[in-house]
């Protein structure tokens, strides 16, 4: 019996798998993708001895690129549940994101390779728990919390475009409506002051006709992205992971994350912010998060916040999002601990090319551009490749250590 050890799956997207509900929903053709081409990630927070689920075997040169690593993640395929079938016996499913649909896909396993799977339960909180309706609700009660956050950073949900066209008519400013289930810059619209555009009232339509409400908010001056990271325990605790400063593009899609110390971090986001309140924010959200989250569900949680302009003025808006799943603030802060050289850093950068082959010579240029030198089983600078290159991916996740980090990176 392997009962202990861990099989991780990678499953991007889920939110939008959570608003569907059904155990036989299928993804959109760029998360099926995504899914392919990263799904070895999970192997870079993973435990020793653990597995991580794919589709196919890993390529023999980028299991040699990992061995100076000492990576003992193993990968396990559908191939191998035939084969060797009382090798995974109650071993525990661990999700990316936990959805009816990827439950359903290790039922199914189970049944047919007649395995005993330990798997996730759905529960019927999850779908508040992992939308923006519970995000509102937890900065609703910080904001009760600590007077000084500003209030008029709450958004409010709206069910109709007539209350939108009223908003964006009164507001000398552009607001930002977001759809309740959406992640990684999707599901989310700017709009500047004046009228809707002809355009912008039929993906308002098609979203409210999914999503029944949708939010909206005043667009913030905003300098810097960074969230709080938190585990919920099957002890029923809520402890504090770490932090993580990232950056999206234009559009609020994920680009890349800091690898670094979580004091020089900390550092970071102080010099802007007072330390008094983080800590403050991160005690309420601690209790917070227990209070909510734990009675239902173990494992991650992860805030993203930001830190804006206003009055010439840094402010803080500390509940942007909760991402009740894993993610690439998660992975970045793990990854540090596990295999980045303690006196170095860097950057992990996620991209997407829709030519294969410019994936492919990007891989080739950035080996050349920053050669890897690994020191006691730890990047200590250079190019690495998270997932494998195949002539065949599209999304590239890799990192960049310090000796090789380009200059003046910036999250500002």
């Amino acid at each position: 019996m392997n009962q202990g050890k861990v099989i991780h799956y990678f499953n991007p997207g889920h939110e939008t798998a959570v608003l569907n509900a059904s155990k036989h929903y299928y993804p959109p053709s760029h998360v099926v993708k995504m899914q392919a081409d990263l799904a070895f990630l999970p192997a870079w927070y993973a435990s020793e001895g653990d597995f991580v689920f794919m589709e196919t075997p890993l390529p023999d040169d980028f299991v040699r690129s990992c061995e100076p690593l000492n990576l003992s993640v193993k990968p396990v395929t559908p191939a191998d549940f035939s084969e060797n079938p009382e090798m995974f016996q109650h071993s525990v499913i661990d999700l990316w994101g936990i959805s009816p649909q990827s439950i359903h896909f290790f039922e199914k396993l189970n049944l047919h390779r007649n395995l005993s799977l330990v798997i996730p339960q759905w529960k019927e909180e999850y779908r508040f728990l992992g939308s923006r309706f519970a995000s509102r609700k937890l900065l609703a009660e910080l904001l009760n919390c600590i007077p000084e956050l500003e209030r008029e950073i709450l958004p409010r949900f709206v069910s109709d475009i007539e209350t939108i066209e009223q908003q964006i008519a009164q507001s000398p400013e552009s607001l930002l409506i977001k759809s309740p289930y959406s992640s990684s810059g999707r599901g989310l619209i700017w709009l500047p002051p004046g009228k809707l555009a002809q355009s912008e009232r039929q993906v308002l339509t098609g979203m409210l006709k999914k999503q029944d409400q949708v939010s909206i908010e005043k667009v913030l001056n905003k300098q810097s992205d960074f969230s709080m990271h938190f585990e919920n325990t099957a002890e029923g605790e809520t402890r504090f992971i770490g932090y993580s400063i990232f950056q999206t593009n234009a559009k609020g899609a994920y680009e890349k994350s800091r690898l670094d110390r979580q004091d020089r971090l900390e550092k970071q986001i102080t010099c802007r912010i007072s330390s008094n309140l983080i800590l403050q924010i991160r005690t309420i959200l601690t209790k917070k998060i227990q209070e909510i989250y734990t009675p239902y569900y173990i494992g991650t949680v992860g805030v993203d916040m930001l830190i804006y302009q206003s009055d010439n003025s840094y402010r803080l808006h500390p509940c942007v999002e909760i991402n009740m799943r894993k993610s690439m603030g998660y992975l970045a802060i793990r990854f540090t601990e596990k295999y980045l050289h303690p006196d170095s850093q860097g950057e992990f950068f996620m991209k997407f090319n829709s030519d294969f082959q410019n994936t492919t010579q990007n891989h080739r240029q950035l080996q050349k551009q920053y050669p890897l030198i690994i020191e006691d089983g730890r990047i200590r600078s250079g190019y690495f490749s998270l997932c494998p290159i195949t002539d065949s991916t599209n999304y590239h996740a890799y990192i960049v250590a310090e000796k090789a980090l380009r200059k003046n990176a910036s999250y500002s």
